[in-house]
């Protein structure tokens, strides 16, 4: 394995010379990576099969109940036109603040509320059904990328951390640096021909929103059994998709930990972390969090000398910048489009240098705003709502997407009313 290592460091360095032959080494370095993983299961097959286990369990008892109601849903919701008629509405709101039209807000509030990777995929739906162009999807995938309340305040706060002080410290920033990064990549590719909504105009009523789903080509005028059994199997694709990668990166982590790849990794490293004051414990954390996010979350958890606010702005750094494993998930989601995940990789960095500064001044803030926030224990076996049942879960996503789509259509119809209102009120000169 020490060859392969080796072998593999003298390629990215040839590469790196010779970047005329990119494209040949790139393949190379693909192969000299599958030999070692393939090497790494031979070498250490309990361990391999035990974390494809833990993966496989992850997958079927968290992930499947928690996302396929909201894939199936949101198929939905799309194939039907819903989504249509919530951007027609909220058009003005989300044009003025991201540049991006207003289905857009759908999809940051399935994000919002469902997490990784869901975004991602209904951006890639909306691409290919022509909603979105090419630099509007990057726009809208770089705040509508974002990992759900549930995981960061149940499983990471309260499950690892035991702290659900943390847990709002940890949402509040990772939903606040998504708003900065997608008020950032509001400017990008922008050009001076580009759209931008008047907002002297008066917006399209409820009425003429339906009136234009109807008319749409987005509204399906297929049988809805047939509509529903589309939705099904694409969501089903999905979800196992996303399976097959938290498989495979469970084993990735275990092998990287178990051949003392992170830890070289991490030495790589070393004028950084000294330079920040960060112990082992703490760089191996944050180098398998750039991997695996739950994973690095589990082993800053663990660590003994840390402070309240390390943990909470580490956490949230490694939460929003979402790890290899879902930027896997994503790219071959994007696969089928003409939307570059170079550019992703840029938004999720950005996305977490923002959440890291947001909970940097949050934490002070909070602390001045609670006289008792509670330190957290270290490594309790206490259980935290993991003894659910699988159906129990899954019927709580079903409420908690019925809950959310209902909610945000109403806002929807409430907000157009107050809109058209106002404008009625406070005429503009330049009204057309």
């Amino acid at each position: 394995m020490t060859i392969i290592l080796l072998l593999i460091c003298t390629v990215l360095f040839f590469k790196y010379i010779f970047s005329s032959y990119s494209s040949f080494i790139s393949r190379l370095l693909l192969i000299l990576f599958t030999i070692f993983f393939v090497i790494c299961l031979i070498a250490y097959p309990k361990e391999a099969v035990q974390a494809a286990q833990n993966g496989v369990d992850m997958w079927f008892n968290i992930v499947l109940p928690s996302l396929l109601p909201f894939f199936i849903g949101a198929e939905l919701l799309i194939r039907l036109g819903v989504v249509r008629f919530i951007g027609t509405i909220l058009q003005p709101l989300i044009r003025s603040v991201f540049n991006v039209p207003g289905e857009g807000s759908f999809v940051f509030a399935m994000s919002l509320t469902s997490g990784y990777p869901v975004g991602v995929k209904l951006v890639s739906k909306l691409r290919k059904d022509g909603v979105f162009t090419r630099e509007e999807g990057q726009r809208v995938m770089s705040f509508s990328s974002t990992s759900g309340p549930l995981f960061m305040i149940g499983a990471v706060a309260i499950g690892m951390f035991q702290s659900m002080h943390l847990g709002t410290i940890i949402a509040f920033s990772h939903y606040l640096g998504a708003i900065a990064t997608g008020i950032i990549f509001r400017f990008y590719k922008r050009k001076p021909t580009d759209k931008v909504y008047p907002v002297h105009k008066k917006q399209p009523g409820v009425l003429s929103a339906l009136k234009d789903l109807l008319d749409s080509k987005s509204y399906s005028k297929q049988p809805f059994g047939k509509v529903l059994g589309e939705s099904v199997k694409e969501s089903i694709e999905t979800i196992l998709l996303v399976g097959g990668f938290i498989i495979l990166f469970s084993v990735i982590i275990k092998i990287l930990i178990l051949s003392k790849i992170i830890f070289f990794l991490s030495g790589l490293l070393l004028p950084l972390w000294k330079w920040l004051g960060l112990n082992q414990e703490i760089q191996n954390g944050i180098v398998s969090g750039i991997f695996e996010i739950t994973v690095g979350c589990k082993l800053i958890s663990e660590v003994q000398s840390i402070s309240f606010i390390q943990q909470a702005i580490i956490a949230t750094m490694i939460i929003s910048w979402s790890g290899l494993s879902i930027i896997a998930q994503a790219a071959s989601m994007i696969q089928d489009t003409d939307l570059n995940i170079s550019v992703y990789i840029g938004s999720k960095l950005l996305h977490s240098i923002f959440a890291g500064i947001f909970a940097l001044f949050l934490v002070p803030v909070y602390k001045l705003a609670s006289s008792n926030i509670a330190t957290p224990v270290i490594n309790s076996t206490q259980s935290y709502g993991l003894a659910e049942t699988w159906f129990n879960k899954a019927f709580f996503s079903v409420q908690m997407f019925t809950v959310i789509s209902i909610t945000f259509l109403v806002a929807s119809i409430v907000f157009s009313s107050i809109f058209n209102k106002f404008i009625c009120i406070f005429p503009s000169k330049n009204r057309v």
